[in-house]
């Protein structure tokens, strides 16, 4: 479980589809509100968690220990970084503690992971707090949301990866009760172009617990971002769960989509890649 303080808004928009980068341009300066899906500063942000979670799996994969360790997710990591971003204060992520991206995307520094970071026990640093999930992601963030309805403070719970069959039950008791819980899975398109033939009842689930199911581009992170911050906006308010379905293709690279995404908007810049490249490779090897 990763608790974590920051504030959020957004709404939320159809998948966009990748297409071929243009032209390099200078970034301007932007001036629109830092939470809007068309703050350009947002954007950079989640180009800035995908690239740190990229270089992070290049990084873990050359330690077999570390390999051991965590889930690697290179090619899906927009699923992380969109659903992870921008939580409130007293807000709780749930989520496998072998879930790498999710972890990164939470805050989880490249030092703590290489160096410091258990994937069992419990430690805290700064505004995060780890402790093992000897329970399925989803059982466990309801239980969150149960306390936190309890509580009356507006908090909420975004949990990543459970396997919705297994908390069919507990989803139920979401739905029923109103609590303030966003589901989120991954559904992979299989090498027949077909998804995961025990994933296509995740609406219908989401449905038997009386609360909505969203189909999203998993390789589009403004499309999850602003899916997720739709669905914590009404959690928040009383509208109780959400059930967010990422539909995944190989295929498609969520990085190079991004960037696409920025050039359009002329707001990619190769000389502040450079720099972030140089950052991010600092944090690795401090």
């Amino acid at each position: 479980m990763v608790t974590k303080a920051r504030k959020a808004a957004g709404k939320r928009s159809e998948p966009k589809k990748p297409g071929t980068a243009s032209q390099a341009q200078a970034a301007p300066t932007t001036t629109n509100n830092d939470a809007s899906p068309s703050s350009g500063e947002m954007l950079r942000r989640r180009y800035v968690s995908l690239l740190r979670c990229r270089r992070m799996e290049e990084q873990i994969s050359g330690s077999p220990e570390l390999a051991a360790r965590y889930d690697f997710t290179v090619g899906q990591e927009a699923v992380a970084v969109g659903a992870a971003a921008d939580l409130g204060d007293g807000d709780t992520l749930a989520v496998s503690q072998r879930n790498l991206a999710a972890l990164v995307a939470a805050g989880v520094t490249p030092r703590e992971i290489l160096r410091e970071f258990q994937a069992c026990g419990c430690r805290s640093t700064g505004l995060l707090a780890f402790s093992s999930l000897s329970e399925d992601p989803f059982n466990t963030a309801t239980g969150i949301a149960l306390a936190h309805k309890l509580a009356k403070q507006g908090r909420v719970v975004v949990a990543i990866g459970g396997d919705a069959a297994e908390a069919s039950e507990a989803m139920k008791l979401a739905g029923s009760g109103k609590l303030p819980v966003i589901y989120v899975v991954k559904n992979s398109v299989g090498e027949d172009g077909a998804y995961a033939p025990h994933l296509k009842p995740v609406n219908l689930l989401s449905r038997d617990g009386g609360f909505p199911g969203v189909i999203v581009d998993g390789q589009d992170v403004v499309a999850v971002w602003r899916v997720a911050q739709e669905s914590i906006h009404r959690a928040r308010n009383g509208g109780g769960p959400t059930l967010i379905d990422c539909r995944m293709d190989r295929a498609r690279d969520p990085l190079a989509h991004m960037e696409h995404y920025l050039r359009k908007r002329s707001l990619w810049d190769e000389a502040w890649l450079g720099e972030l490249e140089q950052k991010i490779t600092a944090e690795l090897v401090s």
